[in-house]
């Protein structure tokens, strides 16, 4: 190892590995990767020292973090703010979710019964996911609505955050997408 190698290990702590704060460890794999110290981090992020540490030993939590830390992690990332929130745990699935007749328990429980009658998965669904948490549920139609989607929608959710992304920034042409991808969903079955 060379002495810039151990300088820069001696400068960043290891990654956090914990799932709780997945936005957190994105963040600071970034900073390892670019060369940069958690203090320059940061202050890219708009913050102490001292609160990166905290959120770094879990005494806080960086989804509780005000909206510009977010904001300045999506640009110190490159990404939309919007899956910044995702990975903060601000924004979820259910946020996805169109409102509908009916609960979000009881529509979740029908499309995992049209999951488990599908002709080439069903066989495959497991007894323990009658009895996972819902988050976990959720996640499964999600993934199976994707899969779905794959050949027939061409990434239907792509479209919804890319028009959500350019409707934020303003731009007139993702409005009228939006209303397209709506009609679109409002034609098809399930609960996304």
């Amino acid at each position: 190892m060379n002495e810039s190698e151990k300088t820069r290990k001696s400068r960043n702590p290891p990654m956090t590995t914990s799932d709780e704060q997945p936005l957190l460890r994105v963040l600071v794999w970034e900073a390892t990767r670019r060369g940069e110290t958690l203090a320059t981090l940061a202050k890219q992020l708009g913050v102490t020292y001292e609160r990166l540490a905290q959120w770094r030993r879990n005494e806080g939590l960086i989804c509780n973090a005000h909206r510009d830390v977010h904001e300045r992690a999506a640009r110190y990332l490159g990404w939309p703010t919007v899956l910044v929130l995702t990975m903060a745990g601000t924004v979820g699935l259910q946020d996805f979710v169109w409102p509908g007749q009916g609960s979000l328990d009881a529509r979740v429980a029908r499309e995992l019964g049209r999951l488990r009658q599908d002709p080439f998965l069903g066989g495959f669904v497991p007894a323990e996911l009658a009895v996972a948490a819902p988050a976990v549920k959720l996640f499964v139609i999600f993934l199976t609505h994707e899969l779905a989607g794959a050949a027939g929608r061409e990434n239907q959710s792509y479209h919804w955050l890319r028009a959500m992304q350019l409707a934020a920034a303003g731009h007139a042409e993702a409005q009228a997408e939006m209303d397209t991808l709506r009609a679109m969903d409002n034609n098809a079955p399930g609960i996304f």
